[in-house]
């Protein structure tokens, strides 16, 4: 495995976080050690605010939105994802699971204390099994954030398990997009990403300066313009 790097910001004005509960958890955050207790092991400034304004300009003034999350841990990004929902305007949910049932606790607890728990519908368990349940029929998925398991074989199969209920414009948010890993050890994100590319095609953005420890964050959509139809 590689060195680590760490991307995530403490010095920075916390004004600019979108929610009060959340610039209150991270408002002592000098280190490690710190933000661990605090905000669990999310991704942190300035990538809480790349997450943020990418799902507020993907939601639709005039459709439910719906937004899958996995890897929930304490709640600190599903805060993020609802808080886009209410300050777009519109009508949308953020369902997100967690496979160990204290992080889901606590994430219940900050999500309700940074007043959006009407917003968030919570999924316990591993996000392989959880998915199909959390979507069914003809739901349709604005934005995705794959941020459960790391491992390869997990990330791909939580984007083929989401994969068809994308529109071409749906965005898919991935954390961790450093290439950690030694040759021989499993690929993770990294090695995922590039299968996804190569089996799915699409656009895929990699933004390397954010989050920790394996940093970077990466944006994939099928097709940018949908099924609009260029002027003749």
């Amino acid at each position: 495995m590689r060195d680590p790097l760490f991307y995530r910001m403490t010095d920075y004005d916390r004004s600019l976080l979108p929610n009060e509960h959340l610039r209150t958890l991270d408002a002592n955050a000098v280190d490690r050690k710190e933000w661990e207790a605090t905000t669990g092991y999310s991704i942190g400034y300035p990538a809480w605010g790349m997450l943020y304004y990418t799902v507020l300009c993907r939601l639709r003034p005039d459709a439910f939105n719906l937004i899958i999350e996995t890897g929930t841990n304490i709640g600190s990004s599903s805060i993020v994802l609802a808080q886009a929902i209410k300050d777009s305007k519109g009508s949308g949910e953020v369902r997100t699971v967690e496979l160990e049932p204290e992080y889901s606790a606590k994430a219940r607890d900050n999500v309700t204390k940074a007043g959006l728990r009407d917003i968030v519908r919570f999924y316990e368990g591993d996000a392989i099994e959880q998915l199909p349940e959390m979507l069914t029929g003809d739901d349709k998925v604005a934005v995705a954030f794959l941020d459960g398991s790391h491992l390869y074989q997990q990330v791909i199969r939580e984007f083929e398990l989401v994969e068809p209920h994308l529109d071409d414009d749906s965005v898919v948010i991935f954390d961790n997009t450093y290439l950690i890993a030694e040759p021989k050890e499993d690929q993770r994100v990294n090695g995922a990403l590039r299968e996804i590319k190569r089996r799915f095609g699409g656009n895929l953005i990699n933004l390397p300066y954010c989050s920790w420890y394996t940093p970077g964050m990466a944006l994939w959509q099928r097709q940018p313009f949908g099924d609009m139809t260029p002027p003749a």
